[in-house]
């Protein structure tokens, strides 16, 4: 192999991985999956790699869309179910003709720190959440879920509020129409208890979920080093 091919095959390789939800826009379209380990266990600021969804609809096994939103509460930082008129929805069957309906899955970032200073995982529990009310600041509250995927696979994932809920006031509006806009979602926009505080959207970036605009940026880079220098050569 060519030392211009080895480069090139490097440059594919490295560029498959190290996608960032932090670098993504704030309610930017979801199209892909991400591994059940990443879901739960990284922050938006941490690197994980994005799975392609299967032609009947469905994540493949170990991997998940985000998670359906739970009305009335943030949660998750990668969110699904959103139809064209605001309702939420998602549709699974199982066995040899397994189809997969999730709807529009959006980014939904929160970055809620925890009591240990750490970081809100893309799941939206705590690293050291393990049930209901653990793991966050005592104005943070959560409850804690575990639900099973299409392909039996277990998922662990939190929906938060504030402890002052009742006189903080809620978040959003009424109005399901609104929360979605020029083809992202619209966080402030919906309906739900009062938010813990502290959050911040960490990262305003505009990459594609698919990670398709940094990548061919950096291959843009890759081609532009590898052609100046094989000019030299």
């Amino acid at each position: 192999m060519s030392s211009l091919s080895a480069l090139l095959l490097s440059a594919l390789v490295i560029d498959a991985t190290g996608i960032k939800i932090a670098d993504m826009e704030q309610g930017a379209e979801f199209t892909k999956c991400v591994s059940i380990s990443d879901f739960q266990t990284k922050t938006l600021a941490d690197e994980i790699t994005l799975v392609d969804r299967l032609a009947n609809g469905c994540c493949p096994k170990d991997s998940v869309p985000g998670q359906k939103w739970r009305a009335g509460y943030k949660g998750p930082q990668i969110v699904c179910g959103f139809k064209a008129d605001g309702t939420i929805a998602t549709s699974t069957t199982t066995g040899s003709n397994a189809q997969c309906t999730y709807n529009k899955c959006y980014v939904d970032k929160q970055n809620l720190a925890c009591a240990d200073d750490t970081k809100q995982l893309l799941n939206g529990c705590c690293a050291a959440t393990t049930k209901a009310n653990t793991g966050f600041p005592a104005t943070c509250k959560n409850y804690f879920y575990s639900e099973t995927t299409v392909n039996k696979d277990k998922v662990n994932y939190c929906t938060t509020y504030h402890k002052d809920y009742g006189t903080v006031g809620r978040a959003g509006t009424k109005v399901k129409t609104d929360d979605q806009a020029d083809g992202k979602l619209q966080p402030d926009k919906i309906d739900t208890y009062a938010p813990c505080a502290g959050g911040s959207g960490a990262g305003t970036g505009s990459t594609t979920t698919s990670g398709v605009g940094r990548a061919a940026a950096g291959m843009m880079g890759i081609f532009a080093s590898v052609f100046a220098h094989t000019m030299w050569l």
